[in-house]
C-alpha cells in the first residue's frame, strides 16, 4: 500500500515537473520571439551534436592507431551499409542551410536573453 501512494505521488511530481517545464518552455519563446516547438528543436538539435562530437571524438581516438588499409576496408563497409539517400545533393544542402541558420538565429536568441 505504501508503494501505492509512493508511485501516486511521483507521478503527481513528475506532472508538475513536465508542466512546469512546459510553461518554462512557451515563456522562453515568447520572450525571444519563436514558437515553443522551435525552442524544443533548438535543445534536441543542441543534444544531438553534442552527442554527434563525443562519437567523432572517439572515432578519431581510434584512428590513430589504424592503417590506411584498414580505414579503407572500414569506410567500404560502413559505404555498403549505409542507407540509400532519395533526395538530390542540392535539396539536401538547401534543407541543412536552413536548419543551420534557424539554429544559429535561435541561438543568438537565446544568448542574448542569457539562457545559454
Amino acid at each position: 500500500m505504501a508503494s501505492d501512494v509512493e508511485r501516486v505521488v511521483k507521478l503527481f511530481q513528475m506532472r508538475e515537473t513536465q508542466e512546469a517545464f512546459g510553461e518554462w518552455i512557451v515563456q522562453l519563446a515568447r520572450k525571444i520571439h519563436e514558437k515553443p516547438e522551435e525552442v524544443v528543436w533548438f535543445f534536441r538539435e543542441m543534444r544531438r551534436r553534442e552527442e554527434r562530437d563525443k562519437k567523432l571524438e572517439e572515432f578519431e581516438r581510434v584512428l590513430k592507431d589504424t592503417s590506411p588499409e584498414e580505414l579503407f576496408e572500414l569506410a567500404v563497409g560502413e559505404a555498403e551499409s549505409a542507407p540509400e539517400i532519395g533526395e538530390s545533393t542540392e535539396k539536401l544542402l538547401a534543407e541543412a542551410g536552413r536548419k543551420i541558420e534557424k539554429f544559429r538565429r535561435i541561438e543568438r536568441k537565446l544568448k542574448r536573453a542569457g539562457v545559454i
